[in-house]
């Protein structure tokens, strides 16, 4: 069905959301309880206009004529139950609809939504915010935004085509149906996901095109639309969704294993694991310098200059990502979640963490290739993957960081087995991972420099060469830290 098919016979509608509860029990002459996502709402000293209301809104999409009738006889009339029905804006669904043809609704996802005064906007420009997403939903599809307390779930396949740059005219749209344009229109842009260019003309300097408030909000120019998704969908609340420790994989895919099990071998490779040392914390307890030593600038490390051995390099790994213990799972986690201990920190002791090692002809310790990191075996095992990519990295990252004798340089790719993460955590995971990454390199670059060796965190690595060089698919394990680990050149 097409726009063009529906008369303009506008109807707005209110409802509350399905998830909202009204206390069945509720004596009239006492408060309206009201049970929320976010919190328990009371009304004291409710009218029976605003009982009757709810009660309408609870049933369904109720248009707004009918629902003031129950306030015609009131005293303050619709007046007083539009003032009423205000505290409770965040738990109302608007819906606009032709007829009984329904084409969008606004949901109020936060405790904070206020829906804002619809105006009309008389052919001005407009175009969907550069923050806002498209999603699949049930039953359409439905807008979002980081920045603003509702979504759009749309109901008519005719509104998509005014989420592009539109002005509302007849160039636009047939005549006709201007009056469901704008009424569309208005409702997008009081949710938030469609925004009005500046008047009059909305022309930029040297008229190249309308402008947008949001292109020159300082608050906003730092963001990319991309790192605000995750941002907001990590940090600020959006019911609808399971958020945080949820598990909400479980029943749908086996719990991941808390340690990754050894590849299989390569048949045109034989299998090829290298068994590291373990070194004697005692010698480092007492040898290693103070943390305020390797913390500060300038302050010397533990040793005077320090070999990238192989030797060395498995006494890091050993004192900053090992296993130390495996642990059962917690009293509130499934039984098939265990967990474990390793010296650095990870949100919910999830580890969802890989470490490889990727070496050239320029890291002496390890012939060239990729090892992955097994931290409860302690040993580094080979990737069956492309050697030119994993010793392209390697020589890439060792840029600069080689001296000129040819110190051993070699590179520390971290990766994220998400499915370990997703298991436990919703709308989290991924930032929870980025958080453990943090802490990782962290652990690494404290233990190196009191070892003696050097380290710098790279800032951008190359997801997609490190996916040739082990020869895994990125969809399970994809690498989302690097950092390069070297010998300590002595000043010349």
């Amino acid at each position: 069905m097409h726009l063009g098919s529906l008369a303009p016979q506008l109807v707005n509608l209110w409802s509350l959301r399905q998830d909202i509860v009204v206390d069945p029990d509720t004596d009239p002459e006492e408060a309206l309880l009201l049970e929320t996502p976010w919190e328990d709402l009371r009304i004291k000293e409710p009218s029976a206009a605003l009982r009757e209301a709810v009660r309408r809104m609870q049933l369904g999409p109720s248009a707004i004529p009918n629902i003031l009738a129950s306030a015609s006889d009131s005293p303050g009339g619709p007046e007083k139950l539009l003032d009423e029905l205000r505290p409770l804006q965040h738990l109302v669904v608007r819906t606009l609809a032709v007829g009984a043809v329904p084409l969008l609704s606004v949901v109020p996802i936060s405790g904070h939504a206020r829906f804002t005064r619809l105006k009309p906007l008389l052919g001005r420009v407009c175009r969907l915010s550069r923050f806002a997403v498209i999603r699949c939903a049930p039953g359409g599809l439905s807008v979002e935004s980081s920045l603003v307390d509702h979504k759009v779930e749309l109901h008519h396949p005719g509104v998509m085509g005014m989420l592009g740059r539109i002005d509302g005219s007849a160039d636009d749209f047939d005549a006709p149906h201007l009056p469901v344009v704008e009424a569309v229109r208005s409702y997008l842009v009081a949710a938030g996901v469609l925004v009005v260019a500046d008047e009059p003309a909305g022309l930029g300097p040297g008229g190249d095109g309308p402008t947008f408030a949001e292109d020159r909000d300082p608050a906003l120019t730092g963001w990319s639309p991309d790192e605000l998704l995750v941002h907001s969908g990590s940090r600020r609340e959006r019911f609808g969704r399971p958020r945080g420790a949820a598990f909400a994989q479980v029943g749908r895919m086996p719990p991941p294993p808390v340690v990754k099990p050894p590849a299989a071998a390569d048949p045109g490779r034989p299998a090829h694991r290298i068994a590291l040392a373990r070194p004697d914390l005692d010698g480092p307890a007492t040898a290693d310098a103070s943390l305020t030593t390797v913390l500060e600038p300038g302050a010397g490390p533990a040793v005077e200059d320090g070999e990238l051995s192989l030797d060395r390099l498995g006494g890091l790994l050993y004192r900053a990502a090992r296993v130390r213990a495996m642990l059962p799972p917690a009293d509130f986690d499934p039984a098939g979640y265990p967990t474990s201990e390793r010296p650095y920190l990870s949100v919910d002791d999830s580890y969802a963490l890989e470490v490889y090692v990727l070496a050239d002809e320029g890291a002496s310790c390890l012939p060239p290739g990729a090892y992955h990191y097994q931290p409860l075996d302690h040993c580094l095992e080979r990737m069956g993957g492309d050697p030119g990519a994993a010793a392209d990295l390697a020589g890439a990252a060792r840029t600069g960081e080689a001296g000129p004798d040819g110190e051993p340089t070699v590179l520390i790719a971290i990766s994220a087995r998400f499915a370990r993460a997703a298991y436990k955590f919703s709308g989290t995971a991924y930032s929870n991972v980025l958080k453990d990454v943090g802490a990782l390199q962290q652990t690494l670059t404290l233990v190196a420099r009191a070892m003696g060796l050097q380290s710098r965190v790279l800032p951008v690595g190359d997801a997609d060469a490190f996916q040739r060089a082990v020869g895994m698919d990125w969809r399970v394990e994809s690498s989302v830290g690097d950092m390069v680990i070297s010998s300590r050149i002595p000043p010349s």
